[in-house]
């Protein structure tokens, strides 16, 4: 979850993966109101998974919201957000993680530096995507086998404005999607 501040390559596969909070907040509220204008569900998937990346990443424990994670963990940009197919086996078995693979255009060679792959979905057959269900477990369990790494650094500063952008997106998420997680999170 969680969008990078920007692309750095024409056809928007590779981020800087620097995450901003108001890049975030602002994007979640487009994401919610596309659901609303549209009931369709990809879109209140994205506005969950940023509302969550939120609460998972960037909150801080004395309240409010960090307003930034680094693009760099242990002196290389993306280390922390980009695979081999290797690791993704080893982190989902050889079958989840070959599928994984497949769906998310992650390749022995790497579509990034050092034989690594961003994970994305655009350029990947749409015989190759994993059911809704079993791509989000999928997504989570790599996720939590990705924590391990070293993070990348977090700007720490809780700043009023792109909190309050926070607090406002997070009121809208309970609005449209009923998680009180947010409601509480915006209080």
């Amino acid at each position: 979850g969680g969008f990078a501040r920007y692309s750095v390559d024409g056809q928007w596969l590779v981020p800087h993966f620097e995450k901003m909070l108001y890049d975030n907040t602002q994007l979640a509220a487009c994401y919610l109101t596309a659901f609303q204008a549209t009931g369709e569900s990809r879109y209140a998937q994205v506005a969950r998974e940023t509302l969550d990346y939120l609460l998972r990443d960037l909150r801080d424990p004395a309240g409010g919201f960090h307003s930034s994670e680094d693009a760099d963990s242990e002196g290389e940009e993306g280390k922390f957000y980009v695979f081999t197919p290797a690791e993704v086996c080893e982190a989902l078995g050889e079958a989840d993680g070959a599928r994984f693979c497949a769906a998310y255009g992650i390749t022995e060679g790497g579509n990034f530096e050092h034989g690594r792959s961003v994970v994305h979905r655009f350029s990947c057959p749409r015989e190759a995507a994993l059911p809704g269900e079993e791509d989000q477990m999928l997504r989570e369990r790599l996720r939590h086998w990705r924590d391990r790494r070293v993070r990348p650094a977090k700007d720490d500063k809780v700043l009023a404005a792109w909190n309050g952008l926070a607090l406002s997106a997070l009121a809208r998420g309970f609005q449209v999607l009923g998680d009180p997680r947010y409601l509480e999170a915006a209080t």
